[in-house]
């Protein structure tokens, strides 16, 4: 009897919800650029709803909500679809009340674009709209964002979380990846409520992971370069130069100890940050600097960490006081894929410098041989030189004895030789004296009136005999 008494669910009207959908249509088309300017809490879940401004309601839509059906006076519709017209046919998510009470569904809504995780159902905010609790079988949301703008602004109500496009979806958002001057000043003032900076990391790795499509990764590119050219972080001015590649900016490491140590003034900012805060934010301004530098200089993973290891790890690895401080810092790592691929390669790189150590010792014994060998030899080569120079000394002294021995030689031989000389010029004038008296005698008695031929005959034969004889003793001499 109580389950006959039990009163039946009302069903869903679904004319109803058409209607409201139709005329939501057709408010969003007229002020479309209104809801993208808007300042509506952007939604975080998949399925969350944004809330938008009421559309006129038939009145038999109100009477059945008076009776307990469900309301359709806010309409739902996803910040990441609040350019795009959401089909008549998408059914409501569940309110935050009712999610918590219901279990989740077996699937989730299929979307073009795709997250890595899904935050709670109430980081969507109070913006979240109620749905109905009976949807019909086969009806999925879809949120496929058609526009750059449309994707940024998904992108930031993301808060951070990691983002992955379908590349139809690229492809669409392609087509239009401008930005005019009135949809650059909204998505600066929706920047500008990130003050932590989570989001413009996450949209400039998603760049990267873009193909075939350079418009597109430009137009992300040069985004995030407004977004930090824009924040507090990186104000300073040999940052921006840095960031720009500019001749007088800083050099990355400096530059990115800067952005390390960032302290802001009462000035750059609305409200003071909390310890936190301060900290998040310096964590977020690192890692997007760091990606901006291997984006756009190029930078391999080796040499991001050694710059990360010089300008952050190293620092903090310094301010840890003792053993238990260490511990709980090697037991709190969270990336351990980023842990993971910096060890790798920092042990890389002590292979590669053990190698080169094992290599240079070797070197090193090979060239200590060497020089030993090479003194050896030099030591060898100094002997048979010190040899050399006295053999050459005794040459010398040799030389000069004999070169004396000679020159008293030749002075004796030379006083002989003057001696002998002048005894045969004595000699031969002798005799030639003798031989021309013995011709004069011979020739006077030749000239007398009775010439005396035997007389001359017998002196020139003695003088033919002499002069002979000396001949003959000049040849044995």
């Amino acid at each position: 009897m109580k389950e006959q008494k039990r009163k039946k669910p009302k069903r869903y009207d679904y004319r109803a919800r058409v209607l409201a959908v139709k005329s939501e249509q057709r408010q969003r088309q007229e002020g479309n650029k209104a809801m993208a300017t808007s300042g509506t809490p952007p939604v975080t879940a998949l399925g969350a709803v944004a809330p938008v401004t009421p559309a006129p309601v038939p009145t038999e839509v109100l009477k059945a909500d008076a009776q307990g059906t469900v309301s359709v006076a806010k309409a739902p519709v996803s910040a990441e679809d609040a350019a795009v017209v959401t089909p008549p046919e998408a059914p409501l998510a569940p309110s935050n009340a009712e999610a918590a009470e219901l279990p989740p569904p077996a699937e989730l809504p299929s979307t073009d674009v795709k997250t890595v995780e899904s935050p709670s159902p109430a980081a969507a905010g109070e913006g979240t709209s109620e749905a109905t609790k009976s949807e019909p079988a086969g009806k999925k949301l879809k949120a496929e964002p058609e526009t750059l703008e449309q994707f940024i602004e998904y992108a930031y109500g993301r808060k951070g979380q990691a983002l992955t496009l379908k590349s139809k979806v690229e492809k669409q958002i392609a087509q239009n990846a401008r930005l005019d001057d009135a949809a650059l000043s909204s998505l600066l003032k929706l920047a500008k409520g990130d003050t932590l900076l989570a989001v413009p990391r996450q949209i400039l790795l998603l760049s990267q992971e873009v193909t075939g499509l350079p418009s597109l990764k430009a137009a992300l590119t040069s985004f995030v370069a407004n977004v930090m050219l824009r924040h507090p972080v990186f104000s300073d001015a040999g940052v921006q130069g840095a960031l720009r590649n500019l001749p007088e900016g800083l050099p990355p490491a400096e530059a990115l100890a800067r952005v390390a140590a960032f302290e802001p003034s009462t000035s750059e900012v609305a409200e003071p940050l909390k310890s936190g805060d301060l900290r998040d934010l310096r964590h977020n301004a690192v890692r997007l600097f760091v990606t901006w530098l291997a984006v756009n200089r190029s930078l391999n993973s080796e040499e991001l960490s050694s710059l990360l290891f010089q300008v952050v790890w190293q620092p903090a690895a310094k301010d840890l006081a003792d053993d238990n401080a260490r511990l709980r810092a090697l037991t709190d790592i969270g990336q351990a894929a980023g842990v993971g691929l910096a060890c790798q390669r920092f042990r890389q790189q002590a292979i590669e410098a053990r190698t080169q150590q094992d290599q240079a010792q070797r070197e090193a014994t090979s060239l200590r041989d060497r020089l030993s060998a090479a003194e050896t030899q030099l030591a060898d080569t100094a002997q048979q030189l010190e040899a050399a120079r006295a053999e050459l000394q005794a040459l010398r002294d040799s030389s000069a004895v004999e070169m004396e021995a000679l020159r008293r030689q030749h002075a004796v031989e030379k006083t002989h030789l003057q001696h002998e000389l002048e005894q045969l010029r004595g000699r031969l004038v002798k005799r030639l004296t003798d031989s021309v008296d013995m011709l004069e005698v011979g020739l006077s008695a030749l000239r007398k009136d009775t010439p005396r031929v035997p007389v001359m005959v017998e002196r020139a034969e003695h003088v033919v005999d002499e002069l002979r004889a000396e001949v003959q003793e000049l040849r044995e001499e």
